[in-house]
C-alpha cells in the first residue's frame, strides 16, 4: 500500500517548493545537487538551510576558525547559485560542537510555517554506521519539526501551523525513490567542486569515481529493467508522509 499515493502527494520531481536543511555546507550537494538540479529546471523554489558554521571542515591548523567559516560560506553560496537555490539561510550552529536537537528543532519550525514547502530534505539519520552527531542530530531534528510544526500547541509565536507533507532523506540506507540524474551529472560535480576547501584536493580523483560508481549502482537498482552500456547515474532517497513519521512501523518497508 502506497500511503503517499492514497494521500495524493506528488512525486518528488513535481513538487514546487522544497527546504533542504543541511547539517554541513556541502550535503545537499553531495546527497542530491542532480535533483535539485531537475526541480530548479522546472522551477521549483529552493531554500537551503545550513545547520552548522562549517568551522570545524578544514584541518589547517594556520587558519582561525572565523577565516574557515568565512571560507565555507562563500562556497555554499557559490554552489548554491550553480543549482538554482532561490534562497539561503545558516542557523550557525558550531561544526561538530555542542548544541542540542531540541534547539535545531526550534529553529526549524518558524523557517517551515513561514516558506510552508511541499517537501523538505535532509540527510538520514538513521543510516546504519553514521556516526557524525551533526548529520544524526539535524536529520532527526527535522523530522521533528515537520511533526511539530502543524502543532497548534507548539511554539504559538513563531507563525500558523503548517505540516509539510512529505520528506526526502539522501544518503539513505533504505531508498524507495530513485532519480536518474543522469543529465545533471556533470553539473552536480561542479556545484561539489565549487566546496574547493573540502574537494579540491590530490583525494578528488578517487573520490569522484566512488561518487559515479556509486551513483551506477543506485541507479541500476532503481532500474532494474533498463539495458544499456551508457553509464547512467541516479540519486536515492527515502520518501515518506509526514504521517509515516509517528506510530508507523511500516515506514522501514514503504
Amino acid at each position: 500500500m502506497d500511503i503517499r499515493k492514497l494521500l495524493g502527494l506528488p512525486d518528488l520531481l513535481d513538487v514546487r517548493s522544497v527546504v533542504c536543511v543541511q547539517p554541513h555546507p556541502d550535503d545537499n550537494e553531495v546527497g542530491a545537487a542532480g535533483t535539485l538540479l531537475a526541480l530548479a529546471e522546472r522551477g521549483c523554489k529552493i531554500v537551503f538551510v545550513t545547520v552548522t558554521d562549517g568551522g570545524a571542515g578544514v584541518p589547517n591548523l594556520t587558519m582561525s576558525r572565523e577565516e574557515i567559516v568565512e571560507i565555507r560560506r562563500e562556497e555554499r553560496l557559490n554552489s548554491g547559485r550553480l543549482l538554482g537555490v532561490s534562497e539561503q539561510l545558516e542557523l550557525g550552529f558550531p561544526d561538530a560542537g555542542q548544541y542540542m536537537e531540541e534547539e535545531v528543532v526550534q529553529r526549524l519550525i518558524p523557517i517551515l510555517r513561514e516558506h510552508r514547502p511541499e517537501l523538505v530534505m535532509t540527510v538520514d539519520p538513521w543510516m546504519p554506521y553514521e556516526a557524525h552527531p551533526d548529520h544524526i542530530k539535524t536529520g532527526h531534528a527535522v523530522a521533528q519539526a515537520m511533526l511539530f510544526s502543524g502543532n497548534q500547541a507548539t511554539q504559538r509565536e513563531a507563525g500558523q501551523p503548517y505540516t509539510v507533507p512529505q520528506i526526502a532523506f539522501y544518503a539513505s540506507s533504505h531508498p524507495n525513490t530513485y532519480i536518474d540524474v543522469t543529465p545533471y551529472w556533470e553539473r552536480k560535480l561542479s556545484a561539489i567542486l565549487a566546496h574547493k576547501s573540502q574537494f579540491e584536493n590530490a583525494e578528488w580523483p578517487l573520490l569522484s569515481n566512488f561518487f559515479a560508481y556509486q551513483a551506477q549502482q543506485l541507479y541500476q537498482a532503481g532500474h532494474t529493467e533498463a539495458r544499456t552500456d551508457e553509464a547512467r547515474y541516479a540519486e536515492a532517497f527515502k520518501l515518506l508522509s509526514v504521517r509515516q513519521l509517528h506510530f508507523f512501523p511500516t515506514a522501514l518497508y514503504s
